[in-house]
């Protein structure tokens, strides 16, 4: 029955929302304010001018201090690194991230909180990364299970897992793979370029983005896939988190499992 108020608005005033709550998975938050459009090529080209640059600059200083004869001697000998190719990869990834977080500083004036640097719910993001590293490890086995059936271990993984046997680099492979790899690659990865795929795109879009990258880079055809489940996860803890720490725990995990199991097998 007409009320005779032409100006009832009730209806209207009704959040149909509050009754199907979203994931925020389904809800694109930009940054406040969002860098720059060009943001994600920049931050990816000083990753690899970091990376590309000193394996270009590094070795001549090396043959000059005598530590190696020549640049060759940087390269896999029988499948295996050596001690130099590890320090190579270690100052490689301090100066990537170096000059990210130069980047955030300096250009966009941004804190280092802005990288997800912060102590903010820590243990619950630590406990995410412990907890991503189990679920991860089943997905990750699953993917790469038929992998290795056909075409065997990755060529990479293999020279590195096969490193950790060899007298004396155990501790340059744990520093290289299990700490200081994850830490730089958390920081420009999740840090820095998911945070800039997520000011433009809904996180699961981020997400997607960011995993694929981060499994291309790699350049290693045969961990692709599960390079790009592990991506998935570590943005995923992330985005639940805003805690770096959390994929940096569940990085570490799976880097040093990898690294010791496969270093096991080749003991035997």
């Amino acid at each position: 029955m007409p009320t005779g108020n032409e100006n009832d608005t009730s209806l209207e005033a009704i959040d149909w929302d509050e009754f199907h709550p979203t994931s925020p998975y389904d809800v694109y938050v930009p940054r406040t304010p969002s860098r720059k459009k060009w943001s994600i090529v920049l931050g990816l080209l000083l990753y690899l001018v970091g990376q590309f640059g000193v394996s270009e600059f590094l070795p001549p200083l090396l043959i000059r201090a005598g530590v190696i004869s020549s640049s060759e001697a940087l390269n896999m000998a029988s499948g295996i690194y050596n001690a130099a190719t590890f320090w190579v990869l270690i100052v490689s990834d301090i100066v990537s991230v170096a000059l990210i977080v130069a980047l955030v500083l300096s250009f966009y004036k941004e804190k280092l909180s802005s990288l997800g640097l912060t102590t903010k719910q820590l243990p619950k993001a630590l406990l995410y990364g412990v907890v991503g590293f189990f679920v991860t490890f089943i997905l990750t086995y699953i993917a790469t299970y038929p992998i290795q059936q056909h075409f065997g271990v990755d060529p990479t993984q293999q020279a590195l897992s096969q490193s950790a046997t060899v007298p004396g680099l155990l501790p340059l492979v744990l520093l290289s793979g299990v700490i200081i790899a994850p830490i730089a690659e958390e920081i420009v990865f999740r840090g820095y370029l998911y945070k800039a795929f997520r000011d433009r795109f809904k996180p699961w879009y981020a997400t997607i983005m960011s995993a694929a990258l981060f499994s291309a880079i790699h350049l290693e055809p045969l961990a692709a896939v599960p390079l790009f489940v592990i991506g998935v996860a570590l943005a995923y803890v992330y985005e639940k988190t805003d805690n770096l720490m959390a994929p940096i725990a569940l990085h570490m995990l799976n880097n040093a499992v990898a690294f010791l199991a496969v270093a096991v097998i080749f003991m035997r």
